[in-house]
């Protein structure tokens, strides 16, 4: 029974929606298609490695499109993303195929590049508040459920210098995005 209870307060935590006044990036910059761009992507579950290849993206006035891709560059996933993490998928295949990487990957994907705090540093109610706090050189943003943080993106944009790191500590989970290096 005690368990019982404690698994539906972690599952209620974990799938909090946006706070009513969240902005989404897209539609605060009023952006339309931009270049797209390649990314390293390597998650880890409880510090295992469980996935690790390239990442192209490519934003637009709805959210993002990205292409999850082998190390080798064979296309595995293809999906579009809205601002509130809902997604389209558009192509599943090989390992991944039915693996349900591609919701969670979606959520990331618009936590990370998407949305984005109505007022600084924190938009919502005690509930759930999207939170972004930036210092020079280094930017954290987080959700966070009462005193619980529910997930939190650190570092910088990848085509800025630093790589970005999205974590859900509840589910021992990490995301790493970083740029891809140049051969010059």
């Amino acid at each position: 029974m005690k368990t019982g209870i404690l698994c539906s307060a972690l599952l209620l935590l974990t799938s909090c929606s946006l706070p009513q006044a969240v902005s989404t990036h897209m539609a605060e910059n009023g952006r339309d298609k931009q270049p797209g761009r390649l990314l390293n992507i390597r998650i880890e579950r409880w510090d295992t490695v469980r996935f690790s290849g390239l990442l192209g993206l490519r934003e637009d006035a709805g959210g993002l499109v990205y292409v999850l891709l082998d190390a080798t560059g064979v296309k595995l996933l293809q999906a579009e993303v809205a601002g509130n993490g809902s997604f389209t998928l558009l192509q599943e295949s090989g390992p991944l195929n039915k693996s349900g990487l591609a919701p969670f990957l979606s959520e990331a994907l618009a936590r990370i590049y998407l949305q984005e705090p109505v007022r600084l540093p924190c938009t919502g109610s005690w509930f759930y508040r999207l939170c972004r706090e930036d210092e020079v050189g280094s930017s954290v943003k987080y959700g966070q459920a009462g005193p619980f943080t529910v997930w939190r993106v650190t570092g910088k944009d990848p085509a800025g210098a630093a790589a970005v790191t999205y974590h859900q500590p509840w589910l021992g989970v990490k995301v790493k995005l970083e740029r891809l290096k140049s051969g010059k």
